[in-house]
């Protein structure tokens, strides 16, 4: 029989906020740690309801896990952001070398060109 292990609240406060943050998975953590996917879902619900942190103030708590939602949103957008910006510039040349106005003449063609 395995002998039973503790973990300390700041260990399992990274590992949750590792989670929550969408950095590794759940299942990750349990195969990474050797640690049942069960426990790591209670180190989670405990997270959520403030137990690791310092004050223990609900409010606080839910305070704190809204701003790391929020921080990783932020970070996700800013990314996305970024990468729509880098696409506008590869599209932008191309999008002036076509023409900006279609005739029936340029449509016709452009469906032949299409169909090969």
């Amino acid at each position: 029989m395995r002998a039973r292990r503790s973990f300390t609240q700041e260990f399992k406060r990274e590992i949750t906020e590792a989670i929550v943050s969408g950095k590794i998975s759940q299942l990750e953590v349990s195969r990474k740690y050797d640690i049942s996917p069960v426990v790591v879902s209670r180190w989670k619900k405990e997270y959520y309801s403030g137990k690791f942190f310092e004050n223990t103030n609900p409010d606080y708590a839910r305070i704190s896990i809204r701003i790391k939602e929020l921080e990783c949103m932020v970070g996700r957008l800013t990314m996305e952001n970024d990468v729509l910006k880098e696409m506008v510039k590869l599209v932008e040349p191309q999008k002036k070398a076509m023409p900006q106005i279609f005739t029936s003449q340029d449509w016709e063609a452009l469906k032949k060109d299409m169909q090969k």
